[in-house]
């Protein structure tokens, strides 16, 4: 043994110690082992409700819930309320009853007023039944023996000519869908164009030569002022107006009648009339057929001067005749 270390507590190390076994190492792990084994087994865990002393018991409570036949009786107060909206619910005994949809009061109608109250329905119409359709009396069969009694009897020994067949037709042949069909060559193509050209210019000039031929009208009037034609004009009116007052209608000077018409005469370069038409009526035929009248009796009318037949060939003259009340013809200017 060491002696101790002055001024120190005496401190005795035993030399013979220093250095230990293998065995003594496992020996002091195992007790370690032990004691912790021992501190944890030892160590308990107990609820809240265990230390208190106090221990509660809950009941686990188990709600069916099953689907029932739809009825018409009034449903019972179920013992339990799913947490759900179904049917059903309660004990064994009162399943059934719970099981049946609980039907809630119906609210309360809210007072509206006289004004913002609905309408109450109407009820439909009650169709009134259909009057019974008796069947028409049956129609009496009555048996015509007169036309057996008045034909002859049938000779059998006689046969219904036969008639007479037309000959049919001769069957033509038909064509033979295998034969190639023809080739057209450039020339023919050419050749029918130039065909198809010589209608049209054919066709373009007669109309352009009948355009030609066509008679060159000048309508004149009242406000015509080129000269040629106002005094041709002047002229033709005149000649109109004298014959008019001569040939003056007797029925419309003894009934009175007076009246506005626009005629349309048409006179050719010769002074011969091509036409004549009432465009508006004066209301009374008498005077219409007046105009037409005092037209004719003037006719035939100068021919036309050269300056006029340089450019026209028709003239068509429209004024407004007027049968005054003095019996008198007169235009409108």
């Amino acid at each position: 043994m060491k002696p101790a270390i002055a001024g120190s507590p005496q401190l005795w190390v035993d030399t013979a110690h220093e250095t230990s076994s293998p065995s003594v190492l496992v020996a002091a792990a195992l007790a370690a082992c032990g004691l912790h084994l021992l501190v944890i087994l030892g160590v308990g865990f107990e609820p809240p409700e265990a230390r208190s002393g106090k221990r509660t018991t809950r009941p686990l409570e188990v709600v069916v819930l099953r689907q029932a036949a739809p009825s018409d009786e009034k449903p019972e107060v179920a013992e339990a309320v799913a947490q759900v909206d179904r049917q059903g619910g309660g004990t064994d005994d009162a399943q059934d009853a719970a099981a049946k949809p609980s039907v809630e009061p119906a609210p309360e109608p809210l007072d509206l007023g006289p004004e913002m109250a609905p309408p109450e329905p109407v009820p439909p119409p009650v169709p009134e039944p259909a009057a019974a359709i008796e069947p028409p009396p049956p129609v009496p069969i009555i048996e015509d023996t007169t036309l057996t009694a008045t034909l002859p009897p049938l000779d059998s020994d006689l046969e219904a000519p036969a008639p007479e067949m037309s000959p049919e037709p001769p069957e033509e042949p038909l064509p033979d869908l295998k034969q190639p069909a023809p080739e057209v060559t450039a020339a023919q193509i050419v050749a029918s164009r130039n065909l198809e050209i010589a209608k049209l210019t054919a066709q373009l000039d007669e109309k352009t030569t009948a355009y030609a031929m066509r008679p060159r009208r000048k309508a004149i009037n009242a406000s015509t002022r080129e000269y040629k034609y106002a005094s041709y004009l002047e002229a033709w009116r005149r000649k109109v107006e004298r014959i008019g007052n001569l040939n003056y209608p007797d029925e419309a000077k003894r009934r009175k009648l007076y009246g506005n018409l626009i005629l349309h005469v048409a006179v050719q370069a010769d002074g011969n009339i091509a036409r004549i038409r009432v465009l508006r009526s004066s209301g009374y035929d008498v005077l219409d057929e007046a105009a037409i009248r005092i037209v004719e009796l003037a006719a035939p009318f100068a021919p036309f001067p050269p300056d006029i037949q340089a450019e026209t060939d028709i003239l068509d003259i429209t004024r407004t005749w007027q049968f005054l009340n003095s019996n008198r013809l007169g235009w409108e200017n």
